[in-house]
């Protein structure tokens, strides 16, 4: 056998052991890891018997417990079981139990323990397992003979189409999910939303789940008066991204579907759409020729003429300019964003910092026409510390030290400080850069005029102090 099928059947291996150590019921797991033994132990018919075991003992173990937790409709058929239970090995309960586990996939299926497809490779197992232990059920004396890759099959089609999964219906995973991301303290994390409701649910409802999330972040629609429509949104969206980093072609197929309703939303929702799912190629994906060129009719129709300053709130929508699926598909949106007033482009960087607008942030050091300014520039430029590259940096402390400006501003040192610790990813280039911008500060101080106790202030001895610990270490 080849090295590639060996790691091959590794993997699976691991696959498989990691998915038994993840059986939802600990009484079932057992079951489980017995069908487990069985197969590697060579012993077939039994691991099949023991994966069919596992099977039945999970379902009826799930039906009692969503009757217990107040699910009326199974309650009936929980009251069966008990009274089988009850009866014990005695005739009426032995057969009481037969005609139970006759319809437990039923069962299984109408209370979406398991979907269909599901329902259907189970009932495989179930004849498969019948065959092993009925060998009368062939004709003409022959022995069923299950092969072992048959075996192992069982088992990883019952571990990841119900044992695994919590007994959880679909419509209760999504009004949870709806719960969460309405929740007043909704936190946007993304493990947790991938580990909920996605990793554990079974196939249908995760379908269900991020159909339902494409469809709000999409269409913004009113999530029956419990949140901002827009806030529950860009909620959805965040949700959105976490799935794609499951199942990017899932969403990218419940994002087309969105196609047709999108095409027909307001200007309003559309632009909104635009911004919290401009930077992925999913919407991108659901956007035609057509829509882009929509879309970008709408961003130019709220550009006036000659853009007043101070006005940012109007542009939001422009700042999808930093992605660059965006700039592709609209390829007026460079443009609209160059048509705006500095002030107006300053604030869209300030509040969705990009590695995009890195040269405009370092040339706002250069421009900075007063001290007011150059504290602007200088807080800009820490917010995008972490795009910066070595020559992105040395190239900004060149015009912070050049532009008193910003090299006398009050609030620089201080930020300084700030910027040096924030671009730790730049390593020993960073401590050289920053150690020439010392020596420039150093010596535009001492060819001014300025007293003593103000040159010694903006010679920045807490970042020398800072550099020189990071040199020496």
């Amino acid at each position: 056998m080849s090295r590639t099928c060996l790691a091959r059947e590794d993997d699976a291996v691991t696959d498989l052991e990691t998915m038994i150590a993840q059986v939802w019921s600990p009484d079932v797991r057992p079951l489980a890891e017995e069908a487990w033994r069985c197969y590697n132990a060579g012993a077939v018919r039994a691991s099949i018997a023991a994966t069919w075991t596992a099977v039945t003992a999970d379902v009826i173990t799930k039906l009692i417990r969503l009757a217990d937790d107040g699910d009326n409709a199974v309650a009936p058929f929980r009251d069966k079981i008990l009274e089988a239970q009850r009866q014990g090995l005695e005739g009426q309960g032995v057969r009481a139990m037969q005609n139970i586990e006759s319809e437990l996939l039923d069962k299984a299926t109408e209370f979406e323990l398991v979907d269909s497809i599901g329902a259907r490779e189970l009932v495989r197992i179930r004849q498969d397992r019948n065959l092993c232990v009925h060998p009368s059920l062939r004709n003409l004396g022959d022995v069923y003979e299950p092969r072992p890759e048959v075996a192992r099959s069982h088992l990883a089609v019952a571990l990841s189409a119900l044992l695994v999964h919590p007994p959880t219906q679909g419509r209760k995973v999504l009004a949870e999910f709806v719960d969460y991301i309405c929740d007043p303290f909704f936190v946007p994390a993304l493990p947790h939303i991938q580990a909920t409701f996605f990793d554990r649910v079974r196939t249908a409802t995760r379908h269900t789940v991020v159909r339902f999330a494409a469809k709000h972040a999409v269409l913004q629609l009113d999530p029956n008066g419990r949140m901002d429509a827009a806030q529950h949104a860009d909620r959805m969206a965040i949700a959105l991204d976490a799935f794609a980093h499951r199942n990017r072609a899932l969403v990218m197929a419940v994002m087309a579907d969105q196609r047709e309703r999108f095409a027909l939303a307001e200007s309003t929702v559309m632009l909104g759409t635009l911004s919290r799912l401009g930077g992925q190629d999913y919407f991108w994906n659901m956007v035609d020729n057509s829509l882009a060129t929509r879309i970008q009719g709408l961003l130019e129709h709220q550009l006036p003429g000659s853009a007043p300053h101070g006005t940012h709130g109007a542009f939001f929508h422009l700042a999808v300019v930093r992605f660059d699926l965006a700039r592709q598909r609209l390829p007026k949106l460079e443009g609209f964003f160059g048509r705006l007033h500095i002030n107006d482009q300053m604030a869209i960087a300030g509040n969705w910092p990009s590695r995009y607008f890195v040269p405009m942030v370092v040339d706002a050091l250069r421009t900075a026409g007063s001290w007011r300014g150059g504290e602007s520039a200088g807080q800009l430029l820490l917010k995008h510390a972490h795009y910066l590259d070595p020559n992105d940096l040395r190239t900004a402390l060149s015009h912070w030290a050049d532009n008193s400006q910003c090299r006398e501003a009050s609030k620089m040192p201080e930020i300084a400080v700030m910027v040096f610790q924030d671009t730790n990813h730049l390593d020993g280039s960073r401590i050289e850069a920053f150690r020439e911008f010392l020596i420039n500060i150093k010596a535009k101080m001492q060819d001014g005029r300025e007293p003593e106790e103000y040159k010694e202030y903006y010679e920045y001895p807490a970042l020398a102090e800072v550099v020189n610990s990071w040199g020496s270490a």
